[in-house]
This record gives C-alpha cells, structure tokens and sequence, in this order.
C-alpha cells in the first residue's frame, strides 16, 4: 500500500461519475424506467409478481435499453424478505454458473431471485435475442429499485452466455435498488473483473432502499455491493467500487434521513452540476494525491457539510481511501495473460527450434532423452524457456479455474489450443527429468494439476464441437508433428521399468499385462497418426525399450505364440513409411 502512495496514485471516482451523466446513458435510462412505470401507476402497492414486472426494449442510435420495472415496493416487504437463498438450492439454480474452486457457495436475496424465476419464461427469449443482437450493438440493461435486483441478475444470467470476445458488453444500470446477495456473491463476480465492470449502481446518499439489508455496523453486515457505484446526492456524484467503503458511504446515518427517491430530479441535479460548476470545486489541497482525490469524493456527495454527532469524518475517509486504495493495488495485481502471450510464444518457438536441433544434430536421440541426460549446452539453455512457461500456464489455468465457470471451455479457443502446444512441448521435459531421479508412476504420482486440466478442457471442447483432424491430413504432416499424448514418455518408461523386472524375475502376470496394454496404446496412436517420428529415432527411449522387448521376445516371455501388431509393425521396420508420411493402415 505505502509503495502504491509513494508512486502518487490518483482516484478518478470524480470523472466517471461526470462521464456517467454526460454521456445521457443516466438520463436514458431513467426515461425508459419512467414511461414504464407510467404504464403501472403509483398507486400500485401490492408485492410485485410476473403479471405485473414491465419489461420493455428501447432503441437508441448507438444502443439498446432494456429496462424492468415492477409496481412500488414498501421497505417493510423488502425487509421481509431479506433472507437469502443459498447457491445449493434449486431456487439459484440458474446462477451456479458462479461457484468456483476457490469461491464454492454464495447467497442471493429471496425477493431478487423468487421474482427473477416467476419471469424465466419472458426472460429465456429475451436472453438469446440479447445474445444474438450483442454482436452488433451494445445493451443497457436497467431498472430501478426491485426492478434493478431483477436487472442485475437478469445481466450475470446474460454474461454467462456470451463471448465477450465478440459481443459487445451489456452495461447494467441500477437506480436505488436494495443489495442482492453476501460476500460470496460479490467475490465471485468480482474475481471475473470484466464482468464486475459491467454494473453500475447509482445510489443517492439518503435512499433507503440500497440501506435495507445493511446494519449500523460493517462488521455486521451480511451482504454486500458488487460493481461500481455512483453515490450521489443534489450537489454532486462520485464513483466508489470498494464493497467497504460503499457500505460506509451508504450506512445509515439517522432514521430521519433514509428517503424514497425520484431520480429524475437527482439526474437533472447532476446535469446541472456538471454544467455550472467549476472543474475543480471539489479539490482539495493535500499532498497525498489519493487521499486528495477520495476526500473530494465524499465532498461531492455532500458527506463533508452534514455535521452528525455520530459522524467521524476523518475515521471514515481513512476507512475509504484505504478500501478503495485496496481495489487499485488488486488491479494493478490483476494477472492479464494477453500482455505476456506473445513473450510465451516466443519461449515456445526456441523449444520447437531445440525439438529440432535434437533431431538433426548429435546423438539423434530426440528431445526428450536430450534433455533428460543433458550432454550439450543447448539442453540446459531449454531450462530458461521451460520455467516461465510453466509458471505462466499454470497461473493461466489457475485464474480459468478461480473465475465463474462459463457455458462451455473455461478457457476460450484461443488460450485452450495454447495451452495445448505448450502441454505437447512443455510436459516431456518435466517427465524426463522426474525420471532421471529415478522416480515411478508419473501420471498418478507426479503429474502437475494444470496439465490433467488442459487435456480435459481440450477433450470436452473436441467432444462438444465434434471436429477433429482427418487421418489422411495428420499423416501427410506426420514430420512436422508434436506426439498428442504429452505422457507418452511416461508411458514409455513405465513399459521400460516392466520390461527390467520382467527379465529380473519380477511378478511375470502383471509386467507382461503392463507390456501388452502399452503395445496396444502406442499402435491406436500410431492408427491415428497422433505420435511424432521422433520417437523412432535410433538413441530414443522407446527404440531402446523395443530392443529390451524384442529380446524379451526372442526369450518367449509373454509366450510362445505372442505376435502383436506393434511387434510387426517393428521388426518390419514399416516405422520408416510412417516417419515418411505415406503408411496407410489397413
């Protein structure tokens, strides 16, 4: 923290507020909820149900509004319905997509979540036209109290489905809507922060609904704010995305301040605002920068000028500015894979250039006996690639796993086949050098969490899209081939440790079932095309443990009468039409 002070970070909670209301996205969106409620009347008192939820698209040249809007809410039937309903339950079914290895559970607000599911029939259709008109213009979702909770959900619903590296980005727009779910609910919204950017909530200081489930004290509080919110008031607004700090800024001060709010005034209030006052007439003089910023903030939701004996204005501009100075030093934190990929393309290629200078030069043994016994330079060099790569993968996989689990791969095509070249390149290093220690059972005992994960999400997505490489294809481009199997050298080792105990006297049953299982693995590979020629290569792993069991052969341990298609295929050599690329099997 003292670190990101010392380098004069600033807080810019001032300038989206004003880019907020001079983009007219506030005032809107605030024109949609209003022609709606027109529809419903004031009078309206009774609890909101799916008969009588507006829900309504409107067009704008640049963008779509799809506001909701329900019939008035007393605070007393919100109150009464503040319980929460847990992720485990079929009642938040549709938001599991949410949990996470690292946030597994969290709760949303019964009101929010009973009248969302009463509305899945009009909200279903509504969610593929969205999806669908995404692709081309851009989506505010909005609503106003209730209406906004529905708004909310209705856009997590949305983002599920979308792939926001081709749909544009829903933007959801909230106006004095109550909080909607605990501590585990914000997290994992807030541990996927492109999605934590699509909300916006605009809170005036003195409304009651966005105060309903908070107690006096933060402590105390079971739910919490996700998103970014503009905390406003007549004479000014400001942006704010700590949860502690927008819980402080909206805790109830006294009974007699909590109001139920018309924003269209307060809209008109910020309008004005922005126009006739000076840039600067919230700065405040002071030489920490942050601080400064925070400071004029709170000034300009008019929190500096209410003097309450209750109110310690310096206690809660320290509990702010640290909240929010936290936010900062977690985005600066923030690991973002795309800034590094291009420098992990690069280590890759000087792999592949290794791969192939094994091939051609030296003991021809390959890569993977190459660097696992280490005779030349080039093999220690290879470590520098190998190291960062990993940590890189693994933190790519990790971040995949933390964030909510999306329809589909939770790595997107472009990371998912990365991950695989580099899992093809990457992992038979790390298996030549377990071996070399003379370790055993890799796959089980030894092998990295990330790479089982990548081989599973690769096969779920080759399952779900049903495409896959043509045989005549893959055997034409057999020479410029990685093995698919990262573990076939592990594979390879374990057959050759059988072969040892076998010839040593070891439990025959089970070494020569382990033998006759790997003979039947490494010909479906090579009916698949799915090895590299490498592993044919005199001074190979597997060349040497073919002639270990070709001599087990020769001594008829697995049995007189034994004669496997893999042994034919090598004692005829047709390994050599393979390497070619013109082996046709029959």
């Amino acid at each position: 923290m003292k670190k990101l002070l010392k380098r004069r970070t600033f807080s810019n909670g001032l300038d989206l507020a004003n880019f907020a209301v001079s983009s007219d996205i506030l005032s809107n969106s605030w024109a949609a909820i209003s022609e709606l409620q027109s529809q419903i009347g004031g009078n309206h008192r009774s609890p909101p149900s799916s008969d009588t939820v507006k829900i309504r698209e409107f067009e704008h040249p640049e963008y779509k509004i799809i506001a909701f809007v329900t019939p008035p809410v007393a605070p007393s039937y919100l109150q009464e319905q503040s319980g929460l309903v847990p992720s485990s339950s079929s009642e938040a079914s549709e938001f599991k997509f949410l949990c996470s290895k690292k946030n597994p559970s969290f709760s949303i607000n019964k009101a929010a979540i009973s009248l969302f599911n009463s509305l899945k029939d009009q909200l279903s259709p509504l969610k593929a036209q969205v999806a669908t008109s995404s692709k081309s213009i851009p989506h505010i979702i909005t609503g106003d109290c209730l209406g906004g909770s529905i708004a909310s959900l209705f856009t997590l619903w949305l983002l599920c489905t979308l792939d926001l590296a081709t749909a544009k980005r829903p933007l959801c727009i909230t106006f004095g809507s109550p909080l909607i779910g605990n501590s585990g609910f914000q997290q994992a919204i807030s541990q996927y922060s492109t999605w934590n950017t699509c909300f916006l909530h605009v809170a005036h200081k003195d409304d009651i609904f966005p105060k309903l489930f908070q107690s006096s004290t933060m402590e105390q509080s079971i739910y919490k704010p996700f998103g970014t919110f503009l905390v406003c008031s007549e004479s000014g607004g400001a942006c704010f995305e700590a949860p502690e700090s927008i819980i402080e800024l909206l805790a109830p001060k006294s009974s007699e301040s909590a109001q139920i709010l018309n924003y269209n005034s307060i809209i008109k209030c910020l309008e004005r605002q922005l126009i006739c006052k000076n840039h600067y007439a919230f700065s405040v003089h002071n030489t920490d920068s942050f601080k400064a910023g925070i400071t004029a903030q709170v000034a300009a939701i008019g929190l500096m000028q209410i003097q309450l004996q209750n109110m310690d204005m310096d206690a809660l501009l320290r509990k702010v500015v640290m909240s929010e100075l936290g936010v900062l030093e977690r985005k600066n934190q923030v690991f973002d894979p795309a800034e590094d990929l291009n420098a992990m393309k690069v280590k890759l290629a000087n792999l592949e250039w290794y791969k192939k200078k094994c091939e051609d030069e030296g003991p021809r043994s390959g890569y993977y006996d190459s660097f696992k016994h280490k005779m030349v330079p080039r093999d220690h060099t290879a470590v520098k690639f190998i190291r960062p790569l990993t940590i890189y993968w693994q933190r790519v996989v990790e971040e995949a796993e933390e964030r909510p689990q999306r329809e589909g791969a939770p790595l997107r095509i472009r990371w998912l086949f990365g991950g695989t070249n580099y899992r093809r390149m990457v992992e038979p290093l790390l298996i030549a050098e377990y071996y070399k220690l003379g370790k055993r059972d890799y796959i089980s005992q030894g092998r990295s969490e990330h790479f089982k994960l990548l081989e599973d999400w690769l096969d779920k997505h080759q399952k779900q899209s049903g495409k896959s490489v043509s045989n005549n294809s893959k055997m034409k481009k057999i020479m410029f081939s990685v093995t698919e199997d990262s573990c076939f050298w592990a594979h390879v080792e374990e057959a050759r440790i059988s072969c040892r105990l076998l010839n040593s006297g070891g439990s025959n049953n089970a070494e020569t079932e382990n033998l006759v299982r790997f003979e039947e693995y490494v010909m479906g590979l090579l009916k698949n095309y799915a090895v590299s020629p490498d592993i044919f290569l005199d001074s190979s792993s597997y060349m040497q443990w073919w002639r270990e069991y070709e001599d087990i052969l020769g001594k008829q341990m697995m049995g007189a009468s034994h004669n496997s298609e893999l042994a034919r295929f090598m004692k005829d050599e047709d390994y050599h039409l393979y390497k070619s690329g013109t082996l046709v099997f029959t």
